[in-house]
């Protein structure tokens, strides 16, 4: 096998790795997404499971800056929130982190919390300032829809 054939099939494989990775981390989010929704709680496995799939594409200081970058806003705002951000949404974010390395965990981060503050005006506009300030949303939806749309401007 020459050179060029080595690198094709070198590529083939990243573009494979890439693709399955890009499945199981939308599938795991979705599901946290929806577990959120009913339970406000995020599966333990969850995380881990995404952790797994970052394995698939792994470069270890990215990654774990992005692990650590990524969280530790969350627990600092939980922290100073009294818990208002739980800790399934830190473990989430680290995962998250994890797999897209720093700057894919703060891209994620500014579009998930974005789409949240936008849902929050809308519901200020329809139910003003006083009922939504008593309202309870869970975050991993919104967290979810900016990873998904993160990790679609990183890699494809």
């Amino acid at each position: 096998m020459d050179y060029d054939g080595i690198q094709a099939m070198m590529h083939t494989e990243t573009a494979t790795a890439l693709l399955i990775q890009g499945m199981l981390f939308s599938t795991l989010l979705l599901i946290a997404s929806f577990h959120d929704i009913r339970t406000r709680e995020v599966p333990n496995w969850v995380p881990i499971a995404l952790i797994g799939s970052g394995l698939l594409q792994f470069q270890l200081v990215p990654a774990l800056i992005g692990l650590v970058s990524t969280s530790l806003p969350y627990l600092l705002a939980a922290v100073t929130t009294n818990g208002k951000i739980g800790g399934g949404d830190i473990t989430l974010m680290a995962a998250c982190g994890f797999v897209l390395g720093p700057v894919g965990g703060l891209l994620q981060s500014i579009i998930g919390l974005t789409f949240v503050l936008l849902f929050a005006i809308g519901i200020v506009y329809r139910h003003g300032l006083k009922k939504t300030k008593q309202t309870a949303f869970p975050l991993v939806p919104f967290l979810t829809a900016g990873g998904l749309l993160t990790f679609t401007l990183l890699y494809l």
